[in-house]
């Protein structure tokens, strides 16, 4: 009577060829006669690999990585004594198609690349945004796994990257997409174990809701950069004119006003939503309402392309967004660099930039005596919360009035 000659399953740190940051890979060798093949499962450091696997570490994270392995093993057995003749081919499909999510998918990396192509809901700019964040995590930890990621991590995380000079704002919003990615694949995609503890919130680590304080012109400036005529170029003057017009439309994006159609004007308004809030799901999404204006009337009048159905005629009927996003970005760049040139001109305190328009608008409104509730109704703030904290932010000099009367 013939045995079947049963194959070996063995975990291995595969040492033949290095990865980046000195990692190799984990994998699962299989021998099965004169037969060897190797599952690649994850990647890691020699030194990361004994710590798990030699000296057996008892932390959550090390006896969670063992318990899978072991189960990846015992899968490996279940798959060969089913298949009658061994096909390495077929034998590694096989096994993929069981394991690749729950081992590939551990890597952090991995996470953000799956979220970003299956949440296709989210804009290119968001996208781009957490590609970013998963190089700023890549780089701090290579190779880390989602199952590090503890309020521990985070904290040394936030600490060493406000050493290294990055704002709380810029530190908070990578965050944000990492709190994101483990909500995402702790209730949509369920992916992660059950026996992962969430490292966000009660308990964990809370993000802060922070609102960096800003520098802005004073008045006289904001009358200075409208009342500047020394242009060297046309295109400094139509940068110009491009800030001009975001101030005057109640402070909006450059991103609104690239996609601005002549139909948006009703009578005597500009109205139209801020594409910012397009995918919103409040059902009390507001529509921006701008007046028209004759000082606003002659810059569209300057800037605008009457043979397109867009104001400053950039787009075409039915662009995609990826062309949307790339245009949008090119255009800041090039403005920004000639509003350069009119800053150095006037000597402005903050340099001039497509940002500060929005600064620049609510600034005039609420020195003027306007009403935050008012003003949060022209900016298009969802609630008086965010207004009250952006109106906080922006007005920095009456710090200088106040303290005039010290002795």
């Amino acid at each position: 009577k013939k045995h079947r000659i049963m194959a070996t399953f063995t975990l291995v740190l595969d040492t033949r060829v290095k990865k980046k940051n000195d990692q190799y890979n984990l994998s699962i060798r299989v021998i099965n006669g004169s037969e060897q093949i190797y599952l690649n499962i994850s990647k890691m450091t020699i030194e990361k690999y004994n710590h798990i696997f030699v000296k057996r570490s008892m932390d959550k994270f090390s006896i969670g990585l063992r318990e899978s392995c072991n189960e990846s093993l015992s899968k490996c057995e279940r798959i060969f004594l089913g298949m009658k003749p061994f096909d390495k081919t077929r034998f590694r499909k096989l096994f993929f198609e069981q394991e690749q999510e729950e081992f590939n998918s551990l890597l952090l990396s991995d996470l953000f690349d799956r979220f970003i192509k299956n949440y296709t809901s989210i804009k290119i700019q968001t996208q781009k945004h957490f590609k970013y964040s998963k190089s700023v995590f890549e780089t701090f930890s290579p190779g880390i796994s989602v199952l590090e990621v503890t309020p521990v991590f985070i904290n040394r995380f936030v600490k060493e990257r406000k050493e290294s000079g990055i704002s709380q704002s810029a530190i908070d919003s990578t965050l944000r997409d990492l709190r994101r990615i483990v909500n995402y694949f702790t209730d949509e995609d369920c992916i992660l174990p059950s026996t992962y503890k969430y490292p966000f919130g009660k308990g964990g680590y809370s993000i802060q809701n922070f609102f960096p304080r800003k520098l802005v012109m004073s008045n006289a400036e904001i009358k200075s950069v409208i009342d500047f005529t020394g242009f060297k170029t046309k295109q400094e003057r139509y940068a110009r004119d491009i800030w001009e017009i975001l101030y005057r439309c109640n402070g909006i994006n450059f991103v609104d006003l690239l996609r601005m159609r002549w139909d948006h004007i009703q009578g005597d308004y500009l109205v139209f939503f801020r594409k910012k809030t397009e995918t919103t799901r409040r059902n009390n999404k507001k529509e921006i309402v701008v007046p028209l204006t004759e000082e606003l009337k002659k810059l569209i009048e300057g800037v605008g392309v009457k043979d397109s159905p867009y104001i400053l005629g950039m787009l075409k009927e039915g662009y995609e967004e990826t062309m949307f996003s790339n245009k949008n970005q090119k255009w800041k760049k090039k403005i920004n660099k000639r509003l350069d040139a009119v800053s150095k001109s006037l000597n402005l305190s903050i340099p001039l930039r497509i940002k500060n328009a929005r600064d620049s608008y609510a600034t005039t409104l609420n020195r003027a005596g306007v009403s935050k509730d008012k003003i949060g109704e022209m900016l298009g703030h969802s609630n008086s919360i965010v207004t009250e904290h952006y109106l906080a932010s922006i007005d920095m000099e009456t710090t200088f009035d106040i303290n005039k009367h010290l002795l």
